[in-house]
C-alpha cells in the first residue's frame, strides 16, 4: 500500500490552481483506492471551523473525492491544523474519517512513524500557543454552529490572511532557523518515544533530515507548503519519495 502525505495547502477557492491539482491527485488515487491511504496533515483549507457550513459548498468536489476514497476502501486520516479545527463533527461523524487533534503513531510501510501537524515545533511562540489553546476551546466549536455563514467566511478569510502574511515573511527570512527548529524538535521528541520517521507540516519550510539516535538512523521530514510548491510525500515499504504534483 502507498501512503501519501500532504500539508498546508491553504486552499481558498475551488478554481485556484492548487485546488485543481489536488482534485486531479484525488482522482488518481481513486482509480485504485484500496492500494492508497491518504494523510491530510492539516491546513488543507485556508479556514474550516466545525461543520464547515460556510465553506463546504465551495469545496464540494474535493470533499466528494476524499469521501469516495474512504468509501471505496482507501484509508483517510485528517490531522487538525491551525486553520482547520473542531472538524470531527464533519469528517468523522458524517463520513467516518478519523480526525486527529494532536499527534499519532502509525506503522507506515516498514517505518514506525510519528505524525503531527507541527504547530508545537516552536515552543517559544507564546502568542501562537495562546491562540491555539483558545481556538481549541469547546465554546469556539459552539460558535461555529451558531454564527451565520457569511460572518464565519469573513472571519476565516481575515484571520487566514493575517496568519498567511506573517508565516510567509517569517519562513522567507528564517529558513535555516526554522529547519534547525524542526530538527531539534525531532531529536527531542524521539527521546519521549522512539520512531524511525517523523512527518509534520505547519512550518512552511520543506526539510528532509537524516540523523543518528543511539546508533539508529532516524529521518525527520517537514512537508513544507503548497503555497511554494504542490508536493506530496509517498511512503511504500522501505521507499520514501517526494512527488511533485501538477
Amino acid at each position: 500500500m502507498k501512503s501519501w502525505f500532504i500539508s498546508d495547502l491553504h486552499l481558498k477557492d475551488i478554481n485556484e490552481r492548487n485546488s485543481q491539482i489536488l482534485l486531479r491527485f484525488l482522482l488518481q488515487l481513486n482509480l485504485d483506492p484500496q492500494k492508497n491511504q491518504l494523510f491530510l496533515m492539516g491546513d488543507i483549507f485556508d479556514f474550516w471551523l466545525s461543520n464547515g457550513q460556510a465553506f463546504q459548498k465551495q469545496y464540494q468536489v474535493i470533499i466528494d473525492e476524499i469521501v469516495k476514497l474512504k468509501k471505496n476502501g482507501g484509508n483517510v486520516y485528517y490531522f487538525e491544523g491551525n486553520h482547520d479545527f473542531h472538524i470531527d463533527v464533519f469528517w468523522t461523524k458524517k463520513y467516518g474519517i478519523p480526525v486527529i487533534e494532536d499527534l499519532a503513531f502509525f506503522k507506515i510501510g516498514n517505518f514506525e512513524t510519528r505524525l503531527e501537524h507541527g504547530d508545537l515545533i516552536n515552543p517559544h511562540d507564546h502568542k501562537y500557543l495562546e491562540y491555539r489553546a483558545s481556538i481549541r476551546h469547546p465554546w469556539v466549536e459552539t460558535l461555529g454552529h451558531m454564527l451565520p455563514g457569511f460572518f464565519l467566511k469573513w472571519l476565516g478569510e481575515t484571520l487566514s490572511a493575517k496568519s498567511r502574511k506573517k508565516s510567509k515573511n517569517y519562513s522567507i527570512h528564517n529558513q535555516n532557523e526554522i529547519k534547525q527548529m524542526i530538527r531539534i524538535h525531532a531529536e527531542s521528541v524521539y527521546k519521549e518515544k522512539p520512531f524511525d520517521l517523523i512527518i509534520a507540516g505547519h512550518m512552511h519550510v520543506l526539510d528532509d533530515y537524516v540523523y543518528n539516535a543511539n546508533g539508529k538512523t532516524v529521518r525527520s521530514i517537514n512537508l513544507g507548503t503548497w503555497l511554494n510548491k504542490p508536493i506530496a510525500l509517498m511512503v511504500e515499504a522501505s521507499n520514501i519519495e517526494w512527488v511533485e504534483l501538477s
